[in-house]
């Protein structure tokens, strides 16, 4: 047995009080005679036996019971362990689990509302001279410190819930580093007060370490329903004015109940453009089309809404896309042949996509990056100054197409491929051969044909070249022979895009030039050449954001500005290629439309949404916490699951061991009973 307060135990010496009060009144007898005092003798002998024996039960409770009260206020407690220790200091880590889960409602209400009272009781139970740290998924800067406990309780009343959230081995390194500026003999424990969603409860990653004491408290949770929008997307990459489009939004059912008629609205620029109701049953997904026309040119700002309670955070999903007026093509060639007449010919009445022709002895470099899309038209050698421009253009998000001619000189082309990181050319084939394939669930031909009818025709190719297949580059394959190999591939170059023939489209023998394949493939190319920036960033995953900006634009004057709250915040600028600027932004953010600007200039919007982890509401039981604790050889560890009103008696059992100072009060009020009883009734 132990004493919180041990310097108590000098009170022991009041029961010298009640011996005292005993000697002084010991009474002297005086001696009576009597003619015959047999018989009085006897009655005198066995009434002073007596007489003495009720003194001593008097002087025996006094003095138990003041030994009683002054154990009572000593604290005496039985330590839990193995062995007993003397702490000189007391330390007390706090972690209040306040992720979006802990919005829910719970059998005591708001589950981050129940957490607060835990920790609540948990500083008023703990000792006096106990220090406290507080730690949130905010990992913000005050909580890398100990505070008293009055100011603790304020910190605690100001937690609210948050988009943030940690697994807890980064929870518990994090009490690591902190209790380690304290000396071993320092009594460290730590309470991790959670609802233990499985996503984030990765006991198999955590430390196991002797010098602190675990106690996980259970916030206890209802069965909750939630409904949430996954992820959404586009069928088409690219957008124009009074194109109709189609996007994509799939939701999903995580509950055991059904829902039926529930709202989808999508509005665009704060205007509703779309709305439908969806049917969805318990543990499905479903996929639902919104349609909708771009009426206006600029970067939009589109959401897509549900109504779902009590989780709500993931009932809407921001995004953003840039609609274009015009595309821009340039084609370069050394002089006029059948495909830039075809070509001429395909847009010159086309109100979207306007195409320039410009010799390759006379193109200006610096007109490069007014275009989206450059067909490189059978030219026989490409020099190097040349190739590294058009690897800059594609790297920044152009789309370049290689159509190699007739004729050619291979390490020209072969240096180009090399820097793009594609396959080079070894080597020339002459013999005819037919297309054999085509992919017509690649985006060049979506909604083109109908369905893949291998009856059709496909053009023969009398003259072609062969590449290497390097197993370690990946590209897509379009068009592709007889032989599997590829007549019309892929690639993907960081930001770009690049499309490479494997053969010459006006040599005489090639026939594809004239077919119906030739009018889809070059205008789709075109066509959706844009630079495909991502329609929303996830917050705590997508650390890294690319925006397309013009090349006049200083890297070094860029901030964000919340569309919403109008909060602002600086970027870490990575790296600035061409018109493409790669920032790093930090996980604190709110979801929502972001304006980019540079000097009080906006030059571009994105879009960031939280992460959906929160949503999967699952979580361990007890005995999971425990078997996990175990299979990580976590050793000292307590659950505390139990209401409020007895998370006091529970902090004290677990800060001080079993305490037994209810048990002395409750013998001091024994013996003070007995006191009484025995100088009432005993005669």
């Amino acid at each position: 047995m132990s004493f919180i307060y041990p310097s108590f135990l000098w009170a022991l010496l009041l029961i010298t009080i009640p011996i005292v009060i005993h000697l002084l009144n010991l009474r002297k007898h005086q001696t009576v005679y009597f003619s015959n005092v047999n018989l009085l003798k006897i009655v005198r002998k066995e009434t002073k036996r007596k007489s003495k024996l009720k003194q001593y039960l008097i002087l025996a409770c006094r003095i138990l019971m003041i030994v009683a009260i002054v154990l009572a206020f000593s604290k005496p407690y039985i330590p839990k362990g193995e062995s007993e220790k003397q702490m000189a200091n007391n330390i007390v880590a706090i972690y209040i689990d306040n992720s979006y889960s802990m919005n829910a409602e719970g059998t005591e209400g708001r589950a981050i509302e129940s957490a607060k009272e835990r920790a609540y009781a948990i500083v008023n139970g703990s000792r006096p001279d106990t220090k406290f740290a507080l730690l949130t998924n905010s990992l913000s800067g005050f909580q890398n410190r100990f505070f008293s406990k009055s100011e603790i309780l304020r910190l605690i009343a100001d937690v609210e819930v948050s988009h943030n959230f940690n697994e807890l081995s980064t929870i518990q390194r994090r009490i690591i580093n902190l209790s380690n500026n304290f000396l071993l003999k320092t009594n460290k424990t730590a309470y991790i007060i959670s609802d233990f969603q499985k996503h984030t409860t990765d006991l198999q990653n955590t430390i196991p370490d002797s010098t602190l004491t675990y106690n996980f408290v259970i916030v206890p949770t209802g069965k909750i329903a939630n409904l949430y929008i996954d992820t959404c997307w586009f069928n088409t990459p690219t957008h124009h004015l009074n194109q109709l489009e189609t996007i994509n939004v799939k939701i999903i059912n995580k509950s055991d109940q059904d829902y039926f008629q529930v709202p989808v609205n999508l509005f665009i620029n704060d205007t509703l453009k779309s709305l439908a109701s969806i049917d969805i049953v318990s543990d499905e997904e479903k996929t639902i089309e919104l349609q909708f026309a771009n009426q206006s040119a600029g970067i939009q700002s589109g959401r897509i809404e549900i109504t779902d309670y009590p989780i709500t955070h993931d009932n809407v999903i921001y995004f953003t896309f840039e609609v274009k007026e015009k595309q821009r093509a340039l084609l370069i060639q050394s002089a006029n042949n059948k495909l830039s007449l075809n070509m001429e010919a395909l847009f010159a009445t086309d109100n979207f996509v306007e195409l320039d022709i410009e010799r390759a002895d006379r193109l200006q470099i610096s007109t490069l990056t007014n275009y989206s899309t450059l067909f490189i038209n059978e030219l026989r050698e490409i020099s190097t100054g040349l190739s590294d421009e058009l690897t800059k253009f594609t790297q920044n998000g152009g789309t370049l197409v290689l159509i190699p001619a007739p004729s050619i000189e291979t390490n020209s082309y072969n240096y180009l491929l090399n820097k793009l990181k594609t396959n080079t050319i070894y080597n020339t084939d002459t013999i005819q051969l037919p297309i054999d394939n085509v992919v017509y669930t690649n985006m060049l031909y979506n909604g083109v044909f109908k369905e893949d009818n291998q009856e059709v025709a496909l053009p023969d190719i009398k003259l072609r070249y062969r590449f290497n297949t390097d197993p370690q580059l990946i590209d897509n394959t379009i068009l592709s022979f007889a032989d599997n190999s590829k007549a019309l591939s892929s690639t993907n170059v960081e930001n770009g895009l690049v499309y490479i023939f494997s053969f010459p489209l006006s040599f005489d023998g090639n026939q594809f030039i004239d077919h119906l394949l030739f009018m889809p493939t070059v205008y789709n190319i075109a066509l959706q050449s844009s630079y495909f920036q991502q329609l929303y960033y996830t917050i705590g995953t997508d650390h890294i954001v690319d925006i397309k900006t013009s090349d006049n634009i200083s890297s070094q004057n860029i901030y964000l500005r919340n569309q919403q709250t109008g909060i602002e915040l600086l970027p870490n600028i990575i790296q600035q290629r061409g018109t493409i600027t790669r920032m790093s932004v930090n996980g604190d953010l709110d979801a929502g439309f972001y304006s980019v600007f540079s000097n009080n200039t906006e030059i571009g919007k994105i879009a960031f949404n939280y992460m959906l982890k929160e949503s999967e509401l699952s979580y361990y039981t007890s005995d999971d916490l425990l078997k996990m604790a175990n299979d990580a050889q976590i050793k000292n560890i307590n659950l505390i699951e139990t209401n409020i009103e007895n998370m006091a008696t529970k902090i004290d059992e677990i800060d001080n061991g079993i305490q037994l100072w209810r048990t002395f009060i409750l013998l001091a009020f024994v013996l003070l009973i007995s006191e009484a009883l025995i100088i009432r009734f005993w005669k």
